[in-house]
């Protein structure tokens, strides 16, 4: 069979990998698109924006606030205690729909606590670091704690401009989109250039990629809250889904991943390149086809995934993920050097995810 589909059957397999995103949606948090699937009310009202106690202390809780920000896995809720016009304390509203990994960052960072004690006016005006390997989601938290602070105080929050580091990843976003389509910059001078790019902005930077556990968050909650993130995430969208729809096969994962970008430079090391048999290539080609089948089968059952928080683009927040993420990926990168794009090309789940939605392999 062909690989070139024509445009209705390229349009039926990528609605059906959009179907199986949706059912792992619906099987972990009962809900698409922020939308709640065939779960029955519990008769319960929604918990009031604000709480005012006893002692005179207000509570906010930002989940209840439309403007609350969402970050790359989905709400990230916290809690803002006022008393006496300064803040006592605020605290993450647990559990999210946010990488549980990242929040072990953000407490050993002390980024509850910048906020302490600050008048209301200070805070709303504080300009809090985001934590290195949990950028997302300190961001998002940061927003959602002006959010609340802005209810406490009846004051509307005025929009933040996106950071320097989303600016520089749309920018290499708009580059990985467009520069690939003309010949003129398909020179391996440009293709090196895009490359070191993608690892530097898009990876060390901003650990912005695609992965099965961020596509499933956005199958689950909609894209981020910012306009900027969810600029970004269009992108990573379009490239991953729908430029294969008029023949720019594997586009995201050849001009925009960034853990493949490395892989990639670590195979132009002049060093000797392995021969695999066709045979073993099409044993680690089912290999790679088995390992995806069991995952996505765990996510419709409504299991925990362990390969879902263990795919190798979490080395990138490597402070954020276990030791041996990092282990394995670095592995991965030299074996690499020895075999082209060996974990692309033989494990990748999310790869094999954006394959089947383009065309058989």
């Amino acid at each position: 069979m062909s690989s070139r589909l024509d445009i209705p059957a390229r349009l039926f397999r990528l609605a059906a990998c959009a179907l199986m995103l949706a059912a792992a949606a619906v099987a972990h948090n009962g809900k698409v698109l922020d939308r709640p699937v065939a779960r029955a009310s519990g008769g319960t009202e929604p918990a009031p924006a604000v709480r005012t106690a006893p002692d005179g202390t207000r509570t906010a809780d930002s989940s209840a606030l439309e403007v609350a920000v969402d970050g790359y896995g989905g709400p990230v809720p916290v809690e803002v205690a006022v008393r006496d016009g300064r803040v006592v304390s605020v605290s993450p509203v647990l559990p999210n729909d946010e990488t549980p990994m990242f929040f072990g960052l953000l407490d050993e960072a002390g980024f509850w606590h910048s906020w302490d004690d600050l008048p209301v006016e200070e805070a709303l005006a504080a300009q809090v670091d985001a934590v290195a390997s949990a950028t997302y989601s300190s961001r998002a938290a940061a927003a959602n704690v002006r959010a609340a602070l802005g209810e406490l105080a009846s004051v509307p929050v005025a929009s933040h401009r996106p950071p320097a580091e989303t600016l520089a990843a749309l920018a290499v976003l708009l580059a990985a989109a467009a520069l690939p389509l003309f010949p003129r910059t398909r020179s391996r001078r440009w293709r090196t250039l895009l490359l070191v790019l993608d690892v530097a902005v898009l990876g060390v930077w901003n650990d912005l990629f695609l992965s099965l556990d961020r596509l499933v968050g956005w199958a689950t909650n909609g894209l981020p809250g910012t306009p900027a993130d969810a600029a970004a995430a269009l992108l990573l969208l379009a490239m991953a889904f729908l430029y294969p729809l008029f023949g720019r096969a594997s586009h995201y994962c050849l001009h925009a991943c960034p853990f493949g970008a490395l892989q990639e430079l670590a195979s132009r090391l002049p060093l000797p390149k392995a021969r695999l048999s066709p045979a073993l290539v099409r044993a680690l080609g089912t290999f790679r086809r088995l390992l995806w089948a069991a995952v996505m089968l765990s996510l419709w059952c409504g299991l925990e995934a362990p390969w879902t928080g263990w795919e190798l683009f979490g080395a990138f927040a490597w402070r954020a993920v276990p030791v041996l993420v990092t282990a394995l990926a670095a592995t991965a990168v030299a074996l690499s050097a020895f075999v082209p794009r060996a974990y692309c090309r033989f494990l990748c789940p999310t790869g094999t995810l954006l394959k089947t939605a383009e065309a058989p392999d």
